[in-house]
């Protein structure tokens, strides 16, 4: 599956096309740099937003149980008059996307429309969580667990868009990201199969009471950045380890 990104660079610093732009200019006519400047932000604006016609949003919910496997939700939302092309993303191709991997399997699927947005949503069980690192997409992240001495576990997701838009670091990249960006919302909530004392999850989001935490982020603060989300649970072990650790004996 390709990137359903393109690759954008929106810099400021552009003499070549700067200087195309000067030479538009009659011999002879008074040029003022300052209102020149503020054409030419302008015109990145609307490049920014031609290009980003493709952005989406995302939602899911994830069941984690005590030997890794679980079941997830998520749902892709697309934005009317998105550029995005049905072999990139669609509800077939992340099916197939998802059949490709031995443990997965999806149970679900549907695509429906609310307001002027497309959601493509997704109904997926794994035999083990660390399966989803096989899928290659953008949302599910790389996910690693890790156990203490204590039997106590520590689950981490790094969720990033740093490989699939560039976008200048400069005051003026980072404002026309968030302008753009920030009202799509990408939202994870995670239900831990033992109890969760420990998570980066804000405390408004998180329910100890059902293990469940939710992170939400816009997209803008994931381009050239990474988010962690992350969770320290008890490890219980239930029937199905201790009859697994009994016939080993």
């Amino acid at each position: 599956m390709r990137s359903i990104y393109q690759h954008i660079n929106l810099s400021t610093s552009s003499s070549t096309f700067q200087s195309k732009i000067l030479r538009s200019f009659s011999e002879g006519e008074r040029f003022n740099v300052s209102t020149f400047h503020r054409f030419f932000r302008l015109a990145l604006m609307f490049i920014l937003i031609t290009f980003l016609s493709s952005c989406i949003e995302y939602r899911e919910e994830l069941w984690l149980e005590n030997d890794n496997s679980g079941k997830l939700t998520f749902e892709i939302g697309l934005p009317a008059h998105t550029s995005i092309e049905d072999d990139e993303i669609s509800e077939l191709s992340i099916i197939a996307l998802c059949d490709t991997v031995e443990g997965l399997n999806v149970t679900g699927h549907s695509t429906y429309m609310i307001e002027d947005i497309t959601w493509i949503h997704v109904d997926l069980e794994f035999d083990d969580i660390l399966l989803l690192n096989e899928i290659e997409n953008e949302w599910f992240g790389e996910i690693y667990i890790t156990e203490d001495d204590d039997g106590n576990r520590l689950l981490k997701r790094y969720i990033t868009m740093s490989d699939t838009i560039n976008i200048s670091n400069n005051k003026f990249g980072n404002m026309l990201k968030h302008a753009m960006l920030g009202q799509y919302s990408w939202i994870y909530t995670m239900h831990f199969p033992d109890e969760l004392y420990e998570t980066n999850a804000p405390i408004a989001r998180t329910d100890t009471l059902t293990n469940t935490a939710v992170w939400e982020y816009n997209l803008a603060s994931l381009i050239n950045d990474q988010k962690i989300i992350m969770g320290r649970y008890r490890y219980r072990q239930g029937l199905k380890d201790y009859l697994q650790n009994l016939f080993k004996r």
